[in-house]
C-alpha cells in the first residue's frame, strides 16, 4: 500500500529538485554569454559609432544593441556588427557562446588570428569575417 501523502510529497521534491537545476543550468548559460560578450568588448579599441555602448550591467544582454537572443532560452544566437568602424581582436571567449547561429564582423578593422574557438561553436551557420585585417595562421 502506497501512503499518497508522502508520494505526493516525493513528487513535489522531485519536480521542485528539476525546476532548481533547470533554472540555475539557464542562468549559468546567460551568465557565461554575457562574461564571453564583455570579454569581446574589452579587446575592441576603437568603437567610433558607440556600437557596443550598451554593452554593460545596466541592461540584460539581450538588450544590447547588435545582440539578438533566441526566444525560448533567451541565449545569445545572432551579433551583427557589421560595419561599425571596430578595432581590435576577436577574443577566444567568443567559443562560449554556445547558442550562436551568425557572427557578422564584415567591413571593420578586426585584426590577429581567428580564434580556433570559433571552431567549437557546433550551432554556428553563418560567419561573416570580410574585409578585416585577420591574418592567416599556418600550422
Amino acid at each position: 500500500m502506497v501512503n499518497l501523502s508522502s508520494f505526493s510529497s516525493i513528487h513535489f521534491l522531485f519536480y521542485s529538485l528539476v525546476i532548481s537545476l533547470s533554472s540555475t543550468v539557464i542562468c549559468g548559460g546567460i551568465e557565461t554569454d554575457h562574461e564571453a560578450l564583455l570579454k569581446i568588448k574589452s579587446l575592441i579599441t576603437r568603437d567610433p559609432y558607440g556600437a557596443l555602448t550598451s554593452w554593460n550591467d545596466s541592461l540584460h544582454l539581450c538588450d544590447w544593441s547588435h545582440v539578438y537572443c533566441g526566444k525560448r532560452h533567451r541565449r545569445v544566437t545572432y551579433i551583427n556588427l557589421s560595419s561599425q568602424g571596430l578595432e581590435g581582436s576577436l577574443y577566444p571567449h567568443v567559443g562560449n557562446l554556445s547558442f550562436l547561429r551568425t557572427l557578422s564582423l564584415g567591413n571593420n578593422s578586426f585584426q590577429g588570428a581567428i580564434p580556433q574557438e570559433v571552431g567549437h561553436l557546433y550551432r554556428l551557420r553563418q560567419l561573416y569575417l570580410y574585409q578585416n585585417k585577420f591574418k592567416r595562421v599556418l600550422r
